[in-house]
């Protein structure tokens, strides 16, 4: 499975997200060194448990559910954008 495919799985079972959008920068960056193989991504997460919670705690919540992509060996993301809504904020 691909890292993109990963990144969707996780938020939408661990958030229980109604809708994921993954964008790979991780073209944008090679060379990087720093990235130690790990790529850029840029994520929307709409979810219903982002509702009444604050910017830092919704992207805390992101960083948990990908926390073994990020942290992991191999470490998969070496960058993540997140923008986070709740179902309220989403347009339908």
């Amino acid at each position: 499975m691909d890292t993109v495919s990963i990144i969707d799985k996780n938020l939408r079972e661990q958030l229980e997200a109604q809708h994921v959008e993954i964008i790979d920068e991780s073209h944008l960056h090679r060379g990087h060194k720093a990235a130690g193989g790990g790529g850029h991504y840029s994520v929307k997460v709409v979810s219903s448990k982002f509702e009444s919670l604050n910017v830092m705690d919704r992207v805390r919540l992101v960083h948990k559910a990908l926390d073994e992509e990020m942290t992991g060996t191999p470490k998969l993301i070496h960058a993540l954008q997140v923008k986070t809504f709740s179902t309220g904020e989403w347009p339908s």
